[in-house]
């Protein structure tokens, strides 16, 4: 069976290959497959971040690498020096893996990011830089190691794209999603976004997970309140926007039409600092994908579990990098051993401590992805009042216009590989256990997902009278179906989807090749170029519409009719089909898709468990119109 199945695997590969060279060939040269396919399954791991997940589902994210032959540009001075980057396949020009910053290790671990120094002779500036470390997910083209973690603490680096003859264009600064934890700027090749649509594009790194978010008593210091904030890399993030300020004119583009835009974690670092006053005039307007807005505690950061704190809390952290080096002790007796210690003594060693060690006192802590606290409302990097309060008013916030949108199936991402909703063979091909089931749980929490991380925001700043709001929802899920797995039913417009489409399908690991095929090519081109070109012209201009496409309402243009952008196939359309949370649970309670209470009463306690605050978690038993006696909660959620 497994021969056979491995003889499956390369007749839709060369399928694949076929394919891409049919569709993209005008774009980008394809390298020759691994002929180890099996070697290539063994590294897609599932994982909660999108790229990971569709290597994943895909079978053979092996469609190959996009082959380059770089011509070297002319030197270019930069503030820091010279650099030397080369043209694309498209005729525009990029420069890769330029240092934003010096790199965060040693000393300057866990410390705002700092200017970097100059070199004198020409750097050569034609690859990505190292990706930031994290332990593998897929999110990145790297390889992981032994340890199972990937990239390196020296990762502050940016690329730029652009056309070939650039003058005072808009920028476009792109912020990577991965839950703040995984990712990395090396994945999204921004060349087709710069050269069809005139336009500079940035990508960048910024340092992730416990090395970005990390508040402790003992890094703290009087002399340095950026660093006390714990918010490395949204500091990072600022950091790449002031490089941006400083020497974006050398590369053609305009400092003051500056456009920050993310998706999932990249669109919601994109609506923190919309919440900064460090990022005031850093950028002018931003664009959120699939984003949201929350911050942690600063206290259970920081606390030991036994003190209310995170069972991840920094001080958690410290007592198990001491455990890990040498100290055989219990946890309280450890705790003692650490409070005796002087505070330089203790920076020292967190700071001194290998960062393998890091990552290993995480995962000791947890058999699954820990939820380590991220992105602090310090009071200093981010505002420290409640965030939808901040943006009710124009003068508390950085007012700029905004796009702001979701996916309608958004959860269909975290589910498809889930043996609870589908049954997976070879631990890839998955079908749908059932269908009506499948659905309606995705579309109750794609709805909240919108909710929450479009319609509140878009609502809320509406009433600061401030800039415009513009909303969509992406709908596209015209998907191919390799071996005759159903992608379009078991991702369709997923959480993630929409980024090849604002990119032009340029993704330097062939992610979402085997969507692809010719039945879909036109549609997903018209799309793609409908996108990118509102995208572009708001970048431009601080709004999305033009004359050579359909006017795209704001969310304030009617009073009492909120509308938003429906993206798929067809031209553009508006909906009015705003989520209202209070109609969930007679909803659930009458929709026919459920085939018991059972179902029923688990959609309605996971809501109430992703969001306790819009469904308190006291009305989940309410017996007069849903009897969930016989489920109680902890049955779903202990």
């Amino acid at each position: 069976m497994k021969i056979l199945w491995q003889k499956i695997v390369k007749k839709a590969y060369q399928q694949a290959k076929r394919t891409n060279r049919q569709n993209y060939g005008h774009l980008f040269q394809k390298a020759s497959p691994s002929p180890n396919l099996s070697s290539q399954w063994r590294s897609s791991k599932h994982s909660t971040a999108f790229a990971s997940l569709v290597l994943a589902v895909l079978l053979l994210a092996a469609c190959g690498q996009k082959v380059e032959k770089p011509e070297a540009l002319p030197a270019l001075e930069i503030s820091s020096g010279e650099i030397i980057g080369n043209y694309n396949l498209l005729g525009g020009r990029q420069w890769r893996g330029i240092p934003y910053a010096e790199p965060p290790v040693g000393n300057l671990r866990w410390r705002a990011p700092q200017k970097v120094k100059p070199w004198d002779e020409a750097r050569i500036t034609q690859q990505h830089g190292p990706a930031c470390t994290q332990t593998s997910s897929g999110t990145v083209s790297t390889s992981a190691g032994a340890n199972g973690l990937i990239g390196q603490e020296d990762c502050l680096y940016l690329n730029v794209y652009s056309p070939k003859d650039a003058d005072n264009l808009a920028v476009m600064v792109w912020v990577h999603g991965g839950s703040n934890t995984h990712g990395s700027a090396d994945i999204y090749d921004g060349s087709r976004l710069a050269v069809e649509n005139n336009v500079i594009v940035v990508t960048l790194n910024y340092r992730l997970g416990a090395l970005g978010w990390f508040r402790h008593p003992a890094l703290v210091s009087d002399e340095e309140l950026l660093s006390n904030s714990g918010n490395f890399g949204t500091l990072d993030i600022l950091a790449s926007l002031q490089w941006v300020q400083t020497n974006i004119q050398a590369f053609g583009g305009d400092p003051n039409r500056v456009t920050l835009f993310g998706e999932s974690a990249g669109g919601f670092n994109t609506l923190s600092l919309m919440l900064s006053p460090l990022a005031k005039d850093l950028f002018h307007r931003a664009i959120v994908q699939s984003g949201g807005l929350w911050f942690d505690d600063i206290a259970t950061a920081t606390a030991y579990p036994e003190d209310g704190g995170s069972d991840y809390s920094a001080l958690e952290i410290e007592r198990q990098l001491r455990m890990l080096n040498g100290w055989s002790l219990g946890a309280k007796a450890t705790r003692s051993l650490i409070e005796q210690e002087k505070k330089a003594a203790r920076a020292e060693f967190l700071r001194g401590v290998r960062v393998e060690d890091i990552f290993t006192a995480y995962n000791y802590l947890s058999d699954s992805k820990p939820d380590i606290p991220r992105v602090f409302r310090d009071g200093t990097v981010i505002s420290s009042a409640e965030p939808i309060a901040e943006l009710t008013d124009a003068s508390r916030h950085n007012n700029v216009p905004l796009i702001i949108g979701s996916n309608r199936d958004e959860l269909k991402l975290y589910y498809y590989q889930d043996p609870k909703y589908v049954d997976l063979y070879f631990n890839r091909y998955a079908i749908i256990k059932n269908p009506p089931y499948y659905n309606a749980r995705a579309q109750y929490h794609s709805e909240r997902w919108k909710y929450q991380g479009v319609d509140r925001i878009a609502e809320a700043l509406s009433k600061a009278d401030g800039e415009k709001v513009w909303a969509y929802r992406f709908d596209w899920d015209e998907q191919a179906r390799p071996l005759g797995m159903k992608l379009d039913q078991l991702l369709g417009a997923s959480h993630g989807m929409e980024i090849p489409f604002v990119f032009g399908f340029t993704d330097s690991g062939g992610l979402f090749d085997p969507m692809i095929n010719r039945k879909n090519t036109a549609g997903r081109e018209k799309l793609s170029k409908m996108m990118r070109g509102y995208w572009a012209h708001f970048a431009k201009t601080g709004t999305p519409n033009h004359l050579q496409q359909s006017k795209w309402l704001s969310w304030a243009e009617q009073k009492e009719l909120k509308q938003y952008a429906l993206f798929d196939t067809s031209d553009l359309v508006h909906s009015d089909q705003t989520v209202i949370p209070e109609s969930f649970y007679q909803r659930i309670i009458e929709d026919s898709r459920f085939k018991s209470d059972q179902q029923r009463c688990e959609v309605w306690a996971s809501l109430i468990n992703e969001a306790p605050k819009l469904w308190p978690k006291s009305g989940y038993n309410q017996t007069d119109r849903l009897d969930c006696s016989s489920y109680p909660f902890e049955k779903f959620y202990p």
